[in-house]
């Protein structure tokens, strides 16, 4: 039998290799930003720089050479899915790192002030967790709730794969970027290692150059009005 698979939702991971100097001077730079920070560690839930004031990291010129790099991966990401960006402004909104250090992770939620957001991972110890994403739609739930946790139980469904499970995980590599509409549900997996996960991550804001004729697609800030 021939599968057809139609409605995909598309994620996009590449690579992005910094050399052995510039690393460690984000690493100690983004160190630097949570030992400054004096709020109360939350001993299940990671450090997020976006919740702690340091929400625009990109502005710090020492990312400047990685968010060029991250910017190159958003743009072949959109040319994948047919978008012309010739037409686009483009901006990264915010940007931020996050520290994860054992048993910590970060419960499921989307970003929905933006149109794209990414993960970096700047340093990925061995079985350090993941970022694992969530579908709100089971395509191809053929009766209600017959893809649930109990069915699974009771072998109504003899095992969870890519066509009946609304969660997938992935366990990407140091180096690693994953590229996501900013609308999908998404947490990160727990911290398994004794060593301390560093990822940073960033919604990006998709403007028209031109938003004459034009309805539903951000028109550029340049012809807002303030009040």
């Amino acid at each position: 039998m021939k599968i057809l698979n139609i409605f995909p939702l598309t994620l996009a991971q590449d690579t992005i290799i910094l050399d052995e100097i510039e690393k460690k001077k984000l690493i100690e730079e983004i160190k630097s930003m949570k030992g400054l920070n004096h709020t109360v560690k939350e001993s299940n839930y990671a450090w997020t720089g976006d919740t702690k004031g340091h929400e625009f990291l990109f502005s710090n010129n020492l990312f400047k050479n990685l968010a060029s790099k991250i910017s190159q991966s958003i743009i072949k990401y959109l040319n994948l899915l047919e978008i012309n960006t010739n037409l686009l402004d483009i901006y990264f909104q915010r940007s931020w790192a996050t520290l994860t250090e054992n048993k910590q992770s970060i419960n499921f939620h989307t970003h929905s002030q933006s149109n794209i957001s990414f993960a970096y991972y700047l340093l990925k110890p061995e079985d350090s967790g993941g970022i694992i994403f969530r579908s709100n739609d089971l395509q191809n739930e053929v009766a209600k709730n017959i893809f649930t946790n109990s069915k699974l139980e009771k072998s109504l469904i003899t095992k969870p794969n890519a066509y009946n499970s609304d969660k997938s995980i992935f366990d990407l590599k140091e180096g690693s970027i994953i590229i996501f509409p900013s609308k999908t549900p998404h947490a990160t997996t727990p911290n398994n290692s004794d060593s301390l996960r560093i990822s940073i991550s960033g919604d990006v804001t998709l403007m028209l150059k031109d938003s004459s004729g034009f309805e539903h697609l951000m028109p550029n800030y340049i012809n807002w009005t303030k009040f």
